[in-house]
């Protein structure tokens, strides 16, 4: 509708048109169309238009892999590499970057239309599009090079300027391990490779990343029930095929009434299929959760009645989403501080390339996780990635422990777990401090124990 009202009232026909005419106020005689509107519209513009020429890296990862792949078979060679952001396994990228030992006469000369599309090329760098047009930038080196350059194009600046002034000018290594050891470090993984969480991550010796190995259950799923295309009993195979010990089944509760949520009677009868279907699914098991909507004042959806039926309580905001800080922050803390709060789903609602999230006080809601023993899910979906792994660090430095959960809406997107692992190995991540790395029977026992445990609450909301 107010898309036929511009069209009419003002002639705009256009993205570009749209945008000129918010930014000179063009549009305020307009009703609905007041300042705030106008600049609401200039934030989402600019938003998309700044993520164009970027990709969600759970999107390209496995062409960039393939890549690689086949320029290595072409050349017979190992020294070929992805460096750079795609290599750090960055939330989204704006290009494949590769270090080669391929001298670039040699390049230019060989047979590579299979793969890529060459536009310019010179002794240090070739620049070519795949066949699917997404950009690549090639560094040519020599193959005594290599793991300098590796390691050079790979870390951000101040990661490789924090190390490159202990290596007195040497360039030749036998692998970037050499490096580190050279700088007298253990190896750092490239994902940690941003200057923040990899310092102290090496500090605490003898631990380890999370791997996507380590999960052992699949949290936060939709099922047919509400917004999902596969039955429970579909979701509880494909896990049980996929060798995971249990899964946890968070339907929309009644106020994502656009998303088919679950009113009371209808989580009654869910709950009796759960019963149901654990007995046949034994010993893997289903846990009877709830996607369950932050309403505006921070109350969750359902009464204590209902709410103290589920085994656990995944808690997120689904609308009204235009918040400042203070309200926000206040809003999810007053969430988390419900007592049947188990998960504080996908923090800021954010939508990589699409949509910011709205703004939170990190430290205050990560401290009111950990005062109220609450988990923080990180949304393993690639247009979420939600906490995001920059956050990391400070929820584990207060003990908060975090979730992976693929917020699966069908079955095949229990895989994109992958995404949040390689996210949180960004932030330091360990499968100790990952709640779904833990066991059937030892999440039961957390369970169990935080539901008698007295909840130790305390003011955190912006006054």
């Amino acid at each position: 509708k107010k898309l036929a009202v511009l069209w009419k009232t003002a002639k705009i026909d256009n993205v570009e048109s749209l945008l000129k005419a918010c930014k000179n106020d063009e549009l305020s005689a307009i009703p609905g169309f007041g300042a705030k509107t106008q600049a609401n519209i200039i934030n989402a513009i600019e938003t998309l238009n700044a993520g164009e020429d970027r990709f969600h890296y759970g999107f390209v990862a496995d062409m960039a892999d393939a890549l690689v792949a086949s320029l290595q078979k072409i050349f017979k060679t190992e020294l070929i590499s992805l460096c750079g952001e795609i290599r750090r396994k960055a939330l989204t990228v704006g290009e494949f970057e590769l270090v080669m030992a391929i001298p670039q006469k040699k390049f230019a000369a060989a047979s590579l239309r299979r793969v890529l599309n060459v536009s310019s090329s010179s002794p240090q760098i070739t620049k070519a599009h795949t066949l699917d047009e997404l950009p690549v930038t090639i560094y040519h080196t020599s193959s005594k090079n290599f793991y300098w350059e590796l390691f050079n194009r790979t870390g951000n600046e101040a990661h490789v300027a924090a190390l490159t002034k202990k290596l007195d000018g040497q360039t030749a290594f036998t692998s970037e391990q050499a490096i580190y050891a050279r700088a007298g470090m253990p190896f750092i993984e490239p994902e940690l490779r941003e200057n923040t969480a990899e310092w102290k991550f090496v500090k605490a010796k003898n631990r380890k990343l999370v791997t996507a190995e380590d999960i052992k259950g699949v949290v936060h799923n939709h099922t047919t029930w509400s917004d999902g295309v596969d039955s429970l009993k579909d979701f509880a195979t494909a896990c049980i095929r996929r060798g995971y010990e249990y899964t946890v089944i968070s339907d929309h509760s009644k106020n994502a009434h656009y998303a088919g949520g679950l009113k009371e009677e209808k989580v009654l009868r869910q709950m009796a299929e759960i019963d149901a279907l654990n007995k046949k699914v034994a010993p893997f098991r289903i846990f009877k959760s709830i996607e369950c909507d932050i309403l505006v004042s921070g109350e969750l959806d359902y009464d204590s009645s209902l709410l103290q039926k589920f085994d656990l309580v995944i808690a997120s905001v689904h609308q009204l989403l235009k918040m400042n800080e203070k309200k926000a922050t206040a809003r999810l803390i007053k969430a988390i501080e419900n007592p049947f709060t188990t998960i504080l789903g996908h923090m800021t609602g954010r939508q990589l390339l699409i949509r910011p999230g709205y703004p939170v006080d990190f430290k205050k809601i990560i401290d009111a996780c950990a005062a109220n023993q609450v988990v923080i899910e990180l949304n393993t979906n690639p247009y979420r990635l939600d906490m995001d792994w920059s956050h990391i660090p400070y929820a584990l430095e207060k003990g908060v422990m975090i979730s992976l959960n693929p917020d699966a809406h069908s079955i095949g997107e229990i895989d994109n777990i992958r995404w949040g692992v390689d996210a949180a190995r960004k932030g330091g991540l360990t499968p100790d401090m990952t709640w779904n790395a833990m066991g059937l029977k030892e999440l039961e026992s957390w369970l169990k124990t935080r539901k008698k445990a007295p909840r130790k609450t305390r003011e955190l909301i912006p006054g």
